[in-house]
């Protein structure tokens, strides 16, 4: 009989005679998996207070910041326009200085919501925060203490930045966003 199974690390939903062994969204073993009842929704998540939105919020910030960022220099450096280049500093710092409050909210929410379980995902997001961070921290001090013959390093780091802010808003979809998984045929 095919039962409707609820991974209890992120939500993911599959439909089959036994859950799966492992968790395709989040790398959970068979035993973090329960039946989901017909009465019961198929996802439980944040409640209704910001604080319990803080980390959704903070991290939508350098997924915002750092295209905009990178489209800023651009259209600085093919129109000689410095002010926005200063913009882009302010915004890089910006994304920085987040970072560290979304690596909190994100690991407060991560033993709150996911019960702490080491999958892969969670240690993806974590080293991909610190990454984005360090990546921040070394492109503001190349900028500030005038490293202008770095310029190929700074717009590396800066590209390092927005490839790391895509994936962890890619990583943290597949945590929200349950899927319904019907490949098993029983």
């Amino acid at each position: 009989m095919v039962k409707r199974w609820r991974c209890t690390v992120c939500g993911y939903i599959h439909e089959g005679t036994e859950p799966p062994a492992v968790c395709p969204a989040c790398g959970a073993d068979c035993s973090r998996f329960e039946v989901v009842r017909e009465d019961e929704p198929a996802f439980r998540g944040p409640g209704p207070s910001v604080a319990d939105h803080l980390h959704p919020i903070l991290a939508h910030f350098p997924n915002g910041l750092m295209p905009t960022t990178i489209f800023l220099l651009a259209v600085s450096w093919l129109f000689s326009r410095p002010a926005l280049e200063e913009a882009v500093v302010w915004m890089v710092g910006l994304v920085t200085c987040v970072v560290p409050l979304n690596l909190l909210t994100g690991i407060r929410d991560w033993r709150r919501y996911h019960g702490g379980i080491k999958a892969s995902i969670f240690r993806k997001k974590i080293a991909l925060g610190i990454a984005l961070g360090l990546m921040g921290v070394v492109a503001l001090a190349l900028r500030l203490l005038g490293g202008y013959g770095l310029r190929p390093l700074y717009l590396t780091l800066l590209f390092g930045m927005l490839a790391a802010s895509v994936a962890l808003g890619y990583l943290g979809g597949q945590l929200m966003f349950v899927a319904i998984d019907k490949s098993d045929p029983h």
